[in-house]
């Protein structure tokens, strides 16, 4: 007895079956894709929220965002990542990957490299080549310097320049309430700044952390917690009716005495 197979009409509809299941799931998988990024990204700063507590009981201070005069080979290359990497796994490691959030583009991710005839210092290994701004790459987090200027010495958030006023542990009012670092905006589309991308701030949408996620950014604060938040819950200009220095500013995330300036 013949087998009968399925008909030209069939398979059509089994095709468009097919394809409107697609459209209904895409959106959904693209939505649960985006959601596990923000998932890996919590995660990430979390890792460097350690590590950053870590240093800071250690050294009880904050690390320097950027290296200053006297650092001489490091001057003007990134020390807060590789202080922090010290921090993370040992004096050895080289394992990067948590410094890159998932939804930044891969010339965001800081690659380990060797040749720069250096020695040890600042958390950089022997003869690794140092995180420079401007360089071809940038950083997809970036570090609390709100108020970090060379003819301000004392900071209001955790520092900029090694040559200016370490902030001390006990210098934060309110950890729980003080950014310490969060999703920079390397997206030169959105105002982006490679050359300071990391560094975070509310000085211009250039050093606004990112909205990445779901319109929020992720924000690793001074007690270890991340958070997700909307551009209005840290940046007093996009505040109704606000303005940086108005009773209700956010800017007091900002500022490690947790007063508005």
């Amino acid at each position: 007895m013949k087998k009968k197979g399925f008909t030209l009409v069939e398979l059509l509809v089994v095709i468009a079956i097919i394809a409107l299941l697609m459209a209904i799931l895409m959106p959904a998988l693209s939505r649960a894709r985006k959601q596990a990024k923000a998932v890996v990204c919590r995660s990430n700063l979390r890792q460097i929220g350690l590590g950053l507590m870590l240093y800071a009981d250690d050294c009880e201070y904050y690390p320097a965002g950027v290296g200053g005069p006297e650092t001489g080979p490091l001057f003007e290359a990134w020390l807060w990542p590789a202080l922090v990497r010290a921090y993370m796994g040992g004096p050895q490691n080289k394992n990067v990957e948590v410094f890159k959030c998932p939804s930044a583009p891969a010339s965001a991710q800081w690659v380990v490299k060797f040749g720069s005839g250096n020695p040890a210092a600042y958390g950089y290994l022997e003869n690794e080549v140092p995180l420079r701004m401007g360089s071809g790459s940038f950083m997809s987090y970036g570090y609390n310097a709100w108020g970090s200027v060379a003819s301000k010495p004392n900071p209001l958030g955790l520092g900029a320049y090694s040559n200016l006023r370490k902030t001390k542990l006990s210098d934060v009012v309110r950890p729980t309430d003080c950014i310490a670092i969060g999703d920079s905006n390397w997206d030169l589309e959105k105002k982006g700044d490679r050359d300071w991308s990391g560094f975070i701030g509310m000085y211009a949408e250039r050093q606004w952390p990112l909205d990445l996620h779901n319109l929020r950014a992720n924000i690793l604060f001074c007690d270890g917690h991340v958070q997700p938040l909307k551009h209005p819950a840290f940046v007093s200009q996009l505040n109704p009716g606000g303005t940086a220095t108005s009773p209700a500013a956010p800017n007091r995330l900002w500022n490690i005495d947790n007063a508005v300036h």
